[in-house]
């Protein structure tokens, strides 16, 4: 494989106009190759075991150029910048299929997974190309997916456990609009999941999800900067100047429960038409933004909430719908900007309106 990408970003001062106040460019040639076997071994009509092996190569070659920099950093130019990283990876699995009846299936897979090292160049507001080291995981996950009620009743259930050595993570904002990789020296992580789908003789259908996630970053020295506004950090100082701790931590944007549920009920009328209402339900729990713990940068929980009431008509495909999204009037954070005024902004509101479709 070869892939070549070049990327060319602009910075403008909204406060003189809309002026160019800003320029860099990014150039990347990757080149990776792998080689790999697989087998699938059958023990009888019940007991499958499979396997793979996998070798990669994978190596990029960077250069980035500031031409211009933004007059509120004082920077000048700055370039070319080279940076050439390769590395080797193996990567495998092993799994175990056993259907227990026909209607019952259980699964056991082992894996080592990687990811390359990868390159951050966003020299528009920093000086520093940042780099990070290849990333392995060797996760573990065991479930059944089982058919029941003729069929009409599906229940999938699983758990996992993994572990990331040199997670690749990325450090967003701090005291300046900046990004910088970093890696991890462990990540853990663990959960479950549950997933159910019933379709009733009378024509309702349900189905319905849930999770458990949890994460720790494992990293006694491993520092990022918190925001540059004035926020309230809850991690403890780092060896450095403005820079803190996260040893500890969960992984941003992973809240530790997600559900969901949604209903479909259809009603037969007259001349193949059809009234269907439905509805469908969305839940997470406390979130954090950002890799740093902060009271400011986080959020306790969203829960929302759509309606939707349709009228189809059989001889035509047209579909009249009564459509309401977030009725429960849920106002929640779901991300933020670090560097400026405590800026975040939050989910979308609710609203009603009517919706005309046709079905060809």
């Amino acid at each position: 494989m070869n892939e070549s990408v070049d990327i060319e970003d602009f910075n403008y001062d909204t406060f003189a106009g809309g002026t160019s106040d800003g320029f860099t460019r990014q150039h990347q040639e990757a080149r990776a190759w792998a080689a790999f076997l697989a087998s699938t071994l059958h023990l009888g009509d019940a007991l499958e075991i499979a396997g793979g092996l996998r070798f990669s190569h994978d190596a990029k070659d960077y250069t980035a150029w500031r031409d211009e920099a933004p007059a509120v950093t004082g920077a000048g130019t700055i370039g070319p910048i080279q940076r050439n990283p390769s590395d080797n990876a193996w990567s495998g699995d092993l799994s175990m299929r056993y259907a227990a009846s026909p209607r019952v299936q259980t699964y056991l897979r082992a894996a080592r997974g990687f990811r390359a090292p990868s390159i951050q160049g966003r020299l528009l507001f920093g000086d520093e190309v940042s780099i990070a080291e290849t990333e392995t995981i060797h996760s573990i996950e065991g479930g059944a997916k089982m058919r029941l009620w003729d069929g009409r009743l599906h229940l999938d259930l699983a758990a996992f456990h993994y572990r990331l050595r040199n997670q690749q993570l990325t450090a967003v904002g701090g005291e300046t609009n900046f990004n910088r990789l970093v890696n991890a020296d462990r990540t853990l992580g663990r959960g479950f999941e549950a997933e159910v789908a019933l379709a009733s003789p009378g024509g309702l259908q349900i189905t319905g999800g849930l999770s458990y996630n949890h994460t720790r970053i494992d990293d006694r020295r491993l520092v990022v900067q918190p925001c540059g506004a004035p926020c309230t950090v809850l991690d403890p100082a780092g060896p450095e100047p403005g820079t803190v701790l996260i040893d500890g931590n969960g992984l941003p944007q992973a809240p530790r429960w997600i559900a969901d549920a949604a209903l479909r009920y259809p009603v037969a009328l007259p001349g193949g038409s059809f009234l269907v209402a439905s509805a469908d339900l969305a839940y997470r729990s406390a979130v954090r933004f950002f890799l740093y713990e902060s009271l400011e940068f986080q959020d306790d929980r969203l829960l929302e909430c759509g309606v939707r009431l349709s009228y189809l008509m059989g001889n035509n495909g047209t579909e009249i719908s009564l459509v309401g999204r977030n009725v429960f009037d849920d106002v929640s954070l779901t991300g933020g900007i670090d560097f400026n005024n405590l800026t975040g902004f939050v989910n979308e509101p609710p609203y009603w309106g009517v919706e005309l479709a046709r079905h060809f």
